[in-house]
């Protein structure tokens, strides 16, 4: 029904617009008035759709652009953590090459301890051994010597000599 109102209202202007020229006259002020008609009929059709249409634009370029804003303070929350974590795994690193070192110079000492014990352990062991062995040598020759002079009928000693050789042999 509004069309054909606007339509019946188009027709008069146009015949004016034409009838200008026609008669040798500038036709502006009545192609600027239809222009004018024209435009207040399409934004009384399409008005409303048009204002709707950039109005949900509007929206929704707002929704995106608070949306872009929360997931950029996320981002820079997620990055200040990310920073905290690296200092705290900086530090944990510190502290366990502090301890590394640490041990390290422990189990050095203590290795260097247990050798130094088994040294004078083995150095023991083998002063007794020689002891050992030098009372067993004594003994040896103490025992060849008196065997000698038991077996032999030339030598006739008293036993204060006998005394005398061994102790020489001992000594």
């Amino acid at each position: 029904m509004k069309l054909k109102f606007l339509l019946f209202l188009l027709v008069p202007v146009m015949t004016f617009a034409s009838e200008a020229a026609a008669e040798g006259g500038s036709d502006f002020w009545w192609r600027l008035l239809n222009f004018t008609i024209f435009a207040i009929i399409i934004y009384r059709l399409v008005g409303d759709k048009i204002a709707a249409f950039f109005k949900g634009r509007s929206q929704k370029i707002a929704s995106d652009f608070s949306s872009i804003e929360e997931k950029l303070k996320e981002a820079k929350l997620k990055k200040q953590e990310a920073k905290a974590k690296l200092e705290e795994s900086s530090h944990k690193a510190d502290e366990l090459l502090k301890l590394a070192k640490d041990e390290a110079q422990l189990i050095s000492k203590k290795i260097e301890e247990d050798a130094k014990l088994e040294k004078e352990t083995l150095q023991k062991s083998l002063e007794e051994r020689v002891e050992v062995e030098t009372k067993k040598m004594k003994e040896e020759v103490v025992k060849n010597v008196l065997d000698e002079l038991f077996d032999s009928k030339d030598v006739q000693i008293s036993n204060e000599e006998l005394l005398k050789i061994i102790k020489k042999k001992v000594a």
